[in-house]
This record gives structure tokens, sequence and C-alpha cells, in this order.
């Protein structure tokens, strides 16, 4: 049998990757994603609870339904200059690991069936790959059908990731030294609200 030319091979993959196209796409100026972290500075005092951002986030939903959504982790916003790049260089580690991603599927008829003005919950059974590890993670969302065709689509209820299960720990505990602190919690519940504009 005659094997396939470079020629032959590159218009294959060519097909495959264009039998799904973007039927929503992330607009990241119109989109929000937050964690909370806890910490005490010394034993015995409560602990204090603060919210941070990601500013870069991306992804899109394909007319089969399959989703694709990440965050540059660079991008994470503390309101502290010093204490991102910390997070950025001691935790995340973002020279190798620049993103999280998320990836799951979704009905895309369903999405497309729903009314402007409407709105459903579902959740999304995926998986969220960081730092090099990937775990099953589901969110429950709200996805809203705007009258431009676009989906808001937010958590339900915030979503817990313990940084443990994506081999992290230590960069937690690296980072609790570093700043001094007695508690540096490891899970972050996360939250969300991102637009989903039609098409790309």
């Amino acid at each position: 049998m005659r094997k396939p030319t470079s020629l032959a091979v590159a218009l294959t993959i060519a097909l495959a990757a264009s039998s799904s196209h973007a039927a929503w796409h992330v607009d990241s100026g119109q989109s929000t994603f937050s964690f909370m972290t806890a910490k005490a500075g010394t034993p015995g005092t409560s602990a204090i609870e603060e919210v941070q951002t990601f500013r870069q986030i991306d992804g899109s939903v394909g007319d089969d339904g399959k989703l694709v959504f990440d965050v540059e982790l660079a991008s994470v916003e503390t309101n502290i200059g010093l204490r991102n790049e910390r997070i950025k260089e001691i935790l995340f580690k973002v020279a190798d690991n620049p993103k999280a991603v998320f990836t799951g599927i979704v009905d895309a008829r369903r999405l497309n069936a729903l009314p402007a003005g409407s709105s459903v919950d579902m959740d999304v059974i995926g998986q969220l790959t960081l730092n090099g590890q990937s775990r099953p993670l589901t969110p429950s969302v709200r996805v809203v059908k705007l009258a431009s065709g676009a989906l808001l689509v937010g958590t339900r209820v915030p979503l817990v990731v313990n940084l443990k299960d994506y081999g992290l720990q230590d960069g937690v505990e690296a980072l609790r030294a570093v700043m001094n602190l007695d508690v540096l919690a490891s899970a972050a519940p996360v939250s969300f609200s991102v637009l989903l504009k039609p098409g790309r």
C-alpha cells in the first residue's frame, strides 16, 4: 500500500480541523474570572479572605458542542504588583505552565434553540488541566441567551479548585513562607461570568 504524501496528510488534518467551527467565542473584555484566597498572618488570628482576578481569558464552543476555555495565568491581578509576580513565579511557574485549560462538551443544539431572553441551568462535565495535571471538574452554570445571539455564562455556585490536586502544594508552601504567613489556603473558590459571542 502506497504511503500517503505529506500533502495528503496536511489536507486530511486541515479537513478534520475545519469540521468543527466556533459557534461562540469568548469576549475577554466583557468577561470576568475571579478566585478567593484565605490567609492568616500570625497564629491564632482570623483568616483574611481576598478576591483576586485573571484579566485574560479565552476560549470557544464549537458547533459540535466541544468547549475549550483557558486562563492566562500571567494575567493574575491581586492589586499588589509584588504579589502578582510572586504568584506567577513561585506558585504557577508561568514560564513552564502559562495556562489553565478547561475542556468539556455541551449540547450546542440546545443552546442554539434557546430563545433570546431565556436561560438554562446545566452542569458541564469536563477536565481542568493545570501544571500538567488533568482532573475531572463539573462547573454548575447558568446560560442566558441575549438578543444578539450571544451567551452569558456564569457560575451558579463557586467552584472549589484545590491546588494540591494539580501538584502545586509545594508552590503554595513556598509562597506562604516568602510572604511570612502562618496559613495560606490551597483551596480556592472560583467564580466566572463569561460572554460568548456568536461566530468568530
